[in-house]
């Protein structure tokens, strides 16, 4: 089963910003990066995500400068986490719970490791799946994908 570890891939380098950080300097990071999601970093500790929502919602709507707001001003601070070991379905199973769109996947003390989106979790289920249908279509043709976990009849039981 895939962990969130192998999703983020063997180079995750999350993209980051200080509390300190204006709106407008965390959306260039945010493009800069082409992500949805920036982790706002007490040091190395994760204290707070900023996403392209939290601009729309906590910024724009409310008709603030961003060259003026600081992120910590407008950040979610509730974060909800996984960790490298957990499994992908696992980590799904947060997005779906708790109705986000991005996981900060943390170590000891908080430190980000990195951050998925539900497109990448998406993109995990959808090779699952495309690896099921094809294994079912090797053993259809008489393939061994299976190779002994599932047995024809003429086999035995």
């Amino acid at each position: 089963m895939t962990t969130l570890r192998e999703l983020l891939g063997s180079d995750p380098q999350p993209v980051q910003v200080s509390p300190e950080a204006t709106v407008r300097d965390a959306a260039k990071a945010m493009a800069a990066g082409n992500v949805g999601c920036v982790g706002v970093m007490d040091g190395e500790r994760l204290i707070g995500l900023f996403t392209e929502r939290d601009i729309l919602k906590r910024v724009l709507l409310q008709d603030k400068r961003t060259d003026e707001t600081q992120v910590s001003e407008v950040m979610t601070t509730e974060i909800i986490t996984g960790t490298p070991e957990q499994s992908a379905r696992e980590g799904a199973a947060l997005l779906e719970q708790h109705h986000i769109r991005h996981l900060p996947v943390v170590g000891p003390g908080q430190t980000l490791v990195g951050i998925l989106s539900i497109r990448d979790m998406l993109r995990d289920e959808l090779r699952q799946a495309r690896r099921s249908v094809r294994h079912v279509q090797e053993f259809i043709q008489g393939g061994e994908a299976f190779e002994g976990e599932i047995r024809r009849p003429e086999e035995g039981a």
